[in-house]
């Protein structure tokens, strides 16, 4: 039986740039655009990442968060807030709704997939969201163009996320810092995916940034 390769939900946006593709988790993801030194300048100046690839896990419910912590997760303490279990990224959306999300080579979200099922006071969430990361020095201006409320502020500071409109999509937004450099990550319904690079995109290469492949931030091989 032929192992079905999966696609990212900006795979339509992303093929007319002909990227060089690699896979991760199954899926088709683009390794890279461009000369690595280009795409560097890029995630320097202001750059969009792909990382949809990455394994999530999410469940909601009022025995959500007991069943996580059953499973040894250690979870943020108070809603609209994220942490890391070893290198999981774990964000609360709400008192009892979580979202998960692995790294490159990290099995978490795929055991608790394995080993949680919906039943009383839970449910388990089936995501396919679109997820990128923005960089770049010039990323307030970027975002004061597509988001009404104020990111750069304390919104985002001591581990915060917010759940707010990009470009009139609903987002999932938090800031990370990864070797010094701020990004942004973002997380939306896999629907509004395409719409949504290619809006972010447009205003990116106007300011002088581009696109850049999952190996600008991660080690895919």
């Amino acid at each position: 039986m032929q192992n079905v390769v999966l696609q990212s939900p900006v795979a339509f946006a992303q093929t007319p740039l002909k990227p060089e593709m690699g896979f991760i988790n199954g899926m088709a993801i683009v390794n890279r655009y461009s000369d690595p030194d280009v795409e560097s300048r890029h995630a320097a100046t202001l750059a969009i990442c792909d990382v949809s690839c990455l394994s999530r896990f999410a469940i909601k419910g009022s025995a959500a968060a007991d069943s996580l912590k059953a499973k040894g997760i250690e979870l943020p303490g108070s809603a609209n807030s994220w942490s890391r279990h070893d290198a999981t990224l774990v964000m609360r959306l709400g008192n009892s709704e979580f979202l998960l999300e692995d790294p490159i080579g990290v099995q978490q979200c795929k055991e608790l997939t394995e080993q949680l099922q919906s039943g009383d006071g839970v449910h388990v969430v089936l995501r396919n969201d679109a997820s990128f990361i923005l960089s770049g020095e010039l990323l307030e201006e970027l975002l004061a163009q597509v988001c009404a409320i104020n990111l750069s502020g304390p919104m985002l500071a001591d581990n915060q996320l917010a759940m707010t409109s990009i470009a009139g999509v609903s987002v999932v937004v938090l800031r990370q810092e990864v070797a010094g450099q701020s990004l942004l990550r973002l997380w939306c319904d896999g629907t509004f995916g395409v719409y949504l690079w290619e809006t972010l995109l447009n205003i990116i290469k106007e300011l002088g940034g581009g696109p850049v492949g999952i190996n600008q931030f991660f080690n895919s091989n």
